[in-house]
């Protein structure tokens, strides 16, 4: 990479290391450069049900939600999400497969055996599970669609995005 390291030595009080290395310039992903690209595409505010219990991941998917332009609410718990479902009307279904209680996956079966247009719901499962049983399993529980932990923001930009109901573009 053509730098440079050096080390300073102080006895009794210890080491500084210094790494120097030119790099070229990368464009950031971040969550308000894929919220500019987002309203380039003309899409809509969707309502988005997240399922997750982590309160972490809860302010990441809120900050790349907001920026992308969504309205969002949050369930702790499978139980949680299912009865928002059956209240309120949601354009995408963000289900974190681990989650207290009753499971993502069990949550997402449940959905799916709600009556009415609810059960139709797109849900994409988050998980820090990344392995292809894990994959299928979500799949084969009715998600619509699998994103891995840490989930970047353009990642989760183009996964909500697949499922904008045709209503929703401008």
């Amino acid at each position: 990479m053509g730098g440079k390291l050096t080390v300073t030595a102080k006895p009794g009080s210890g080491s500084t290391f210094r790494l120097t290395i030119l790099l070229d310039a990368a464009q950031a992903d971040t969550a308000r450069g894929v919220a500019a690209k987002g309203r380039g595409a003309n899409t809509k505010t969707l309502h988005v049900l997240c399922a997750e219990d982590n309160p972490y991941a809860r302010v990441v998917l809120n900050t790349i939600l907001v920026e992308l332009g969504h309205r969002v609410d949050f369930a702790g718990t499978g139980e949680a999400a299912i009865a928002a479902v059956e209240r309120n009307g949601y354009d995408v279904v963000l289900m974190d497969v681990t989650l207290p209680g009753l499971d993502g996956l069990a949550a997402a079966r449940a959905i799916r055996a709600l009556q009415g247009g609810v059960a139709h719901v797109p849900i994409i499962g988050i998980s820090g599970r990344t392995e292809k049983a894990d994959q299928n399993a979500a799949l084969a529980a009715g998600m619509n669609a699998f994103l891995a932990k840490p989930v970047s923001p353009a990642i989760l930009a183009q996964a909500v995005a697949e499922f904008v109901p045709a209503g929703k573009k401008a």
